[in-house]
């Protein structure tokens, strides 16, 4: 009977290791990636986007195929995976990635919606930054890497100073075309155009109206107008009106992380731009100041 019993154990411990081909070469040989997040090189302030995604990209034969993807909310992440040489891509925030696959045509890209015949980005766009890097993991051995992200997006700043006739105004609303939609990871260079909306916020008893946008960046080939719509209280909304600005020989071509630009609006009148600056004191307005 132990006879017996000792063949079956002998043939299980057999039919275990066949899977192995009796050779450790061929069985899956995991080593685990280390990657914290050193945010100290960014100048937005916290929090930065509680979503982090790391992208592995094989350069040989694994078990995992190319573009696989693990998200994680904390700093520190830990990831068994096997063995092997990786480019890794990391990226903050709820965005979509096209191309995943390709570790040089891995994209980011917003949702758009289209009205009117035109293509139009609904949410507001995310604070995202982004990194790359390549490691070797070890068969049991672990590896710990320090991810140091950049800005991905640019930021662009607008305060309108009104003038005029304020006393009935409610509300400045802003649509600004030639928005990129993609961007890509590896080559950074930007893809897409559609229009973005904002709402623009006041501080009580002021007269300067502002907003802040992060976007992927300004297409090269559309351009960038800015449209105000002024709108009244209900009572005056009869002079509600439209005014719009050229924004494009200011934003075409602007690689910096953030620019602020400063409008004059005079109620029933113009619309103008002065030259770029950056506004030292800047500071968001929540919308609920509106």
């Amino acid at each position: 009977m132990n006879y017996i019993n000792k063949l079956a154990s002998f043939a299980v411990l057999v039919t275990a290791l066949s899977g192995c081909d009796f050779n450790e070469d061929f069985c899956i040989r995991n080593g685990e990636l280390v990657a914290w997040c050193d945010f100290s090189g960014i100048k937005e302030p916290l929090p930065i986007p509680a979503q982090r995604h790391m992208i592995a990209f094989p350069l040989g034969h694994t078990d995992i195929p190319s573009g696989t993807e693990t998200t994680f909310t904390q700093d520190t992440l830990r990831w068994s995976i096997p063995q092997g040489e990786y480019r890794f891509l990391f990226y903050t925030g709820n965005y979509k990635v096209s191309d995943i696959q390709n570790y040089h045509e891995a994209c980011l890209t917003v949702q758009t919606d289209t009205v009117e015949g035109g293509a139009y980005i609904p949410g507001i766009q995310d604070f995202c930054c982004s990194a790359m890097f390549s490691e070797h993991l070890e068969y049991q051995n672990t590896k710990r890497v320090e991810v140091s992200p950049s800005a991905f997006v640019q930021r662009l700043n607008i305060q309108i100073n009104v003038s005029g006739n304020t006393v009935p105004l409610s509300s400045l609303k802003g649509t600004l075309s030639g928005i990129s939609t993609g961007r890509y990871l590896v080559s950074r260079e930007r893809t897409g155009n559609a229009s973005l909306t904002t709402i623009f916020a006041r501080k009580q008893d002021f007269n300067r109206w502002r907003t802040s946008l992060y976007v992927f960046g300004f297409s090269p080939v559309a351009e960038n107008i800015l449209t105000v719509k002024v709108e009244m209280d209900e009572e005056d909304s009869a002079f509600n009106e439209e005014q719009t600005v050229d924004l494009t020989p200011y934003v075409r071509g602007f690689e910096g992380e953030e620019l602020s630009l400063e409008l004059n609006l005079h109620v029933g009148k113009e619309l103008t731009i002065d030259q770029p600056v950056v506004i030292p004191d800047w500071e968001d307005i929540p919308e609920t100041e509106l």
